[in-house]
């Protein structure tokens, strides 16, 4: 299945993805025990690509059941795997990549696993990006 581009905001009460607005964009990678091998496959997608991921200010949270960790970059403390989902309209999928844009809305969302190339052409066309505001 193809991804999906999306543009709607994440809700207010994340809160605590609210403190990377304007810092940095979020690839959060969201699985259930039955997406494990989709997520295992995204991160390696990720491997080594830490410069890529840095130049388009990128952190990267992966969510599996209840577990919450930071793949890349800086995540605040205390990050809910319950209010990730909800709040980024995510429900019970079994695995799902969404990428959050600098102004904290959704900006693409994938139901599987994708190239960071791919990701990566998404942020380069964001408007901010073309226009050299994040850097």
């Amino acid at each position: 299945m193809a991804p999906i581009l999306m543009a709607s905001s994440i809700a207010a009460s994340a809160a605590s993805l609210d403190a990377l607005r304007w810092e940095s964009r979020v690839l959060l990678i969201v699985s259930s025990e039955s997406g494990a091998a989709e997520a295992e496959r995204q991160e390696a997608f990720l491997r080594g690509r830490d410069r890529d991921l840095s130049e388009r200010q990128m952190t990267v949270i992966a969510v599996r059941g209840d577990e919450v960790r930071t793949l890349a970059g800086r995540s605040p403390t205390g990050l809910s795997a319950a209010a990730l989902r909800r709040d980024a309209g995510l429900g019970d999928a079994p695995f799902v990549a969404v990428l959050i844009g600098l102004d904290g809305g959704v900006k693409w969302t994938s139901p599987t696993p994708a190239s960071l190339d791919e990701i990566n052409a998404v942020v380069d066309a964001m408007p901010m990006r073309r226009a050299g505001l994040d850097r």
